[in-house]
């Protein structure tokens, strides 16, 4: 009997055929978006940073087919590293049961309640949630995820709520330094050891430093925004903020080659584009 020894060159090759790339949100991201992003969702508190996230998860593991309905998801895995337990299962859930009937409200046919939560169940298989306390834990989970992605091809989003949230932690037994610096730091771990088995890493940030009715203005050719992306190794940053207008917000999405603004609404349903 004869047995084949994969090598690390041979096993990368594999790794980047079988590679695709995952589009989360057609109205965000172009269809040219580049594999293994890394994306940021900053905003202040209450703009819809968390229910963002979920939607991406929910799309990413959702099925694309089910029984001749398209249902629009990417049929693969996720990871999620939850640091504060922000990431409620049942607001999820309820995400993906809101798309499942669009899709079928889509398609003028009527669905029955078990098989919107057989397609709910199944589909929340594919997502692994990692619990941290501390910014060790947080440390060692990104150290251990090479493992996890190497063990599964299936695995194309890794989402992290919220990677500062271990920054004051740090900061009280390290020293002072700032947050861009934390969390360049743990960019550059995922860079390093993740994002190359990985279709997309997703991971919120807060914006306390700015008003939430205060807008960010961002020339199109503006070089400074094409530095601070390429200086964090972060491919597209979403800036969640409140509009001017009553129960509206904005989402100014800045990457390295262009810059739109799109505005949206938060309900129970989630976060609607005004397009």
């Amino acid at each position: 009997m004869q047995f084949h020894s994969e090598g690390g060159l041979e096993l990368l090759s594999r790794f980047r055929e079988k590679r695709r790339s995952v589009n989360l949100d057609r109205t965000i991201f172009s269809s040219e978006i580049d594999d293994r992003s890394v994306v940021e969702i900053v905003g202040a508190s209450s703009t819809g940073k968390t229910l963002l996230l979920c939607q991406f998860i929910a799309k990413c593991i959702l099925p694309v087919w089910y029984k001749g309905i398209k249902i629009d998801g990417c049929n693969s895995c996720a990871i999620l590293i939850d640091t504060f337990g922000q990431v409620q299962m049942r607001k999820l859930a309820a995400l993906m049961t809101i798309m499942i009937h669009t899709a079928y409200q889509t398609a003028g046919v009527q669905l029955p309640v078990e098989t919107v939560d057989l397609i709910v169940n199944k589909s929340l298989e594919n997502l692994t949630v990692i619990d941290c306390c501390n910014n060790d834990q947080l440390h060692l989970s990104l150290h251990a995820l090479e493992d996890e992605l190497l063990s599964d091809e299936r695995i194309a989003l890794l989402a992290i709520d919220n990677i500062l949230a271990y920054y004051w932690q740090m900061r009280r037994e390290k020293g002072i330094f700032g947050m861009d610096q934390y969390a360049k730091s743990l960019v550059r771990i995922i860079r390093a050891r993740i994002s190359q088995f990985c279709d997309m890493t997703v991971y919120t940030r807060w914006d306390e430093s700015m008003s939430q009715n205060e807008m960010p203005v961002t020339s199109l050719n503006s070089p400074k925004r094409t530095d601070l992306l390429e200086e964090t190794g972060v491919n597209y940053r979403l800036q969640l903020r409140k509009s001017f207008v009553v129960r509206e917000f904005i989402c100014h999405v800045q990457s390295i080659n262009d810059t739109k603004q799109i505005r949206y609404t938060i309900s129970d349903s989630g976060i609607k584009w005004i397009l």
